[in-house]
C-alpha cells in the first residue's frame, strides 16, 4: 500500500474518526480519575525555634492537609505520616512574619505515584519575640495538700535552692518575678519534715531550665488560741480562824492564751486565784489584791478583778464549834 492510500483511508471519514480519539481520550481519563481517592488529615503543627525568637500570642495548633492519591494509597496513610511545622530559625528580630507551612511525608509516602499533597492555608501569620533568660525566686504552692495535725500550723517553707533559671520571649520573661512549686503533702504533720518538689510552669511559653527537684524544708509551730475560764473560786490564805467573810467572795473569770494542744488540755487549779489575808488582824473592811498563779506556758489576756473589797467579821460561836468539831478537837 502506497503512503498516498494509506493517507486517503486516514482521512476517509475523518469527523467521525475524531470524536471516537476524542471519546477515547474521555474515557480513558475518567477511568484514572475514578481510581483516584482523596481525604482530608488533620495535622499536628510544629514550630520550630532553635534560633534567636520564639513564638508569642495565640498559633493553631494543627493544620487541615488534603491528600490525593489511589484508593489503596489513600487509605495506608496515617498522621503519622504527615509532618507540618513552620521553621522560626532564620529570623533575629522581633516581629509579625508571614511564613509558609512545610508538609513533610514520610518515606513510606515517597514511593506512590501518583501521590499530592495540599494544605488548605499553606502560610501562616505569626508574632515572634526576641528569647531571654533570667533567675527567678521559686516560692511554695499557696495551697497545700491536706492539713497539719490538729493544734498546729505552718510557719515557713524553704525551697531549696531558692532560685531558678527561666527561658522564654522577652516580653513574657519580664513580666515573670517568680515561679511556684507543685503541692506540698503536710497532712497530719505536727514536726518539721523535708519532701521534693518540683517547679510548674508559669506559662506555656516560658521554659524552666532545671524543673528539679528541689528540696522544701516545712517548718510548723503550734497554733496559738485564747480561751475563758469562768466561775473561778477565790483561794483564800494565812486569814486567822476566828475570823470570815461577812459575804461570799465573788467568783472570777479569766482568759488565757497559749498554744492549741496545752491550752485544750488545761484544767485550773484550785489555786490559780489566792487572796492572801494575812495582814487580817480584825474585823473591818478591806481591799486586797488577787494573786494569779498561771503556768508558765500560758498567758494571762484579761482577768475579771483586780483587788477584791470585802468585809470581815468575827465568827459566831456556833461557827467556832462547828469547825472544831470538823478538826476533831
Amino acid at each position: 500500500m502506497s503512503i498516498r492510500t494509506l493517507f486517503e483511508k486516514i482521512l476517509d471519514k475523518w469527523p467521525a474518526k475524531i470524536i471516537c480519539l476524542v471519546i477515547a481520550v474521555f474515557l480513558y481519563f475518567f477511568h484514572q480519575a475514578s481510581l483516584i481517592d482523596t481525604k482530608t488529615f488533620v495535622v499536628p503543627l510544629t514550630i520550630i525555634e532553635d534560633g534567636m525568637v520564639m513564638h508569642v500570642g495565640t498559633v493553631p495548633r494543627s493544620v487541615s492537609v488534603v491528600v490525593r492519591a489511589e484508593e489503596d494509597a489513600v487509605k495506608s496513610v496515617s498522621i503519622s505520616d504527615l509532618t507540618a511545622s513552620i521553621n522560626l530559625d532564620t529570623i533575629t528580630q522581633a516581629g509579625s512574619y508571614k511564613l509558609p507551612i512545610k508538609i513533610t511525608l514520610s518515606d513510606r509516602l515517597m514511593e506512590y505515584d501518583p501521590f499530592e499533597v495540599k494544605i488548605k492555608e499553606d502560610t501562616i501569620k505569626i508574632d515572634v519575640d526576641l528569647k531571654t533568660m533570667k533567675y527567678v525566686p521559686i516560692d511554695p504552692y499557696q495551697n497545700q495538700i491536706g492539713e497539719v495535725a490538729d493544734g498546729y500550723e505552718i510557719d515557713s517553707i524553704e525551697i531549696s535552692p531558692s532560685t531558678v533559671e527561666i527561658m522564654g520571649p522577652a516580653s513574657i520573661v519580664a513580666k515573670t518575678d517568680k515561679i511556684y512549686t507543685s503541692k506540698l503533702n503536710v497532712s497530719n504533720a505536727e514536726t518539721n519534715f523535708s519532701t521534693e518538689v518540683t517547679c510548674k510552669k508559669p506559662n506555656a511559653l516560658i521554659t524552666v531550665l532545671d524543673e528539679g527537684p528541689f528540696k522544701a524544708t516545712v517548718s510548723l509551730r503550734t497554733k496559738m488560741m485564747e480561751k475563758e475560764f469562768d466561775s473561778i473560786a477565790v483561794d483564800v490564805v494565812n486569814l486567822d480562824s476566828s475570823l470570815t467573810f461577812a459575804e461570799p467572795l465573788p467568783l472570777i473569770s479569766i482568759k488565757l492564751s497559749g498554744s492549741m494542744p496545752v491550752l485544750d488540755n488545761y484544767v485550773v487549779s484550785p489555786h490559780l486565784v489566792q487572796l492572801d489575808c494575812s495582814e487580817i488582824k480584825g474585823e473591818g473592811t478591806y481591799e486586797l489584791p488577787l494573786n494569779y498563779s498561771i503556768p508558765s506556758n500560758l498567758h494571762l489576756v484579761e482577768k475579771s478583778d483586780d483587788e477584791l473589797a470585802f468585809t470581815i467579821v468575827i465568827k459566831k460561836a456556833d461557827e467556832n464549834h462547828n469547825e472544831k468539831a470538823e478538826a476533831g478537837e
